[in-house]
């Protein structure tokens, strides 16, 4: 049981260890939309092809925000929004962890 214990405290010390690596984070999803620009003169204002533009959503109080994404910054956030994913996963397998370092102290 000790040796046990043992494995799950390492596993979890490597599991911390790896969250560090994950900053900086960023909660949301990112989602890529089509619209009409700004321009009166651009195809897009005449049934031409939409412009892309990116967002970030998310939940604020109960209700879906979104976020503009400036180009420039596009893949930094993607970079982002897929560190906070594995960052939920790793805080989801410690967690986990715990549960078993706990049941080994009822037995």
């Amino acid at each position: 049981m000790k040796d046990r214990k043992k494995e799950l405290e390492k596993r979890r010390e490597e599991l911390v260890g790896r969250m560090s690596g994950l900053s900086p984070w960023i909660q949301g999803s990112v989602v890529v939309v089509k619209r009409v620009c700004g321009q009166k003169g651009c195809a897009c204002h005449r049934g031409g092809n939409k412009h892309p533009a990116m967002y970030l959503t998310g939940k604020a109080e109960g209700k879906t925000v979104a976020l503009y994404v400036p180009r420039k910054m596009e893949a930094e956030v993607r970079v982002w929004a897929g560190n906070y994913k594995k960052l939920k996963e790793l805080i989801r397998e410690v967690s986990e962890i715990q549960a078993q370092i706990l049941k080994l102290r009822e037995e």
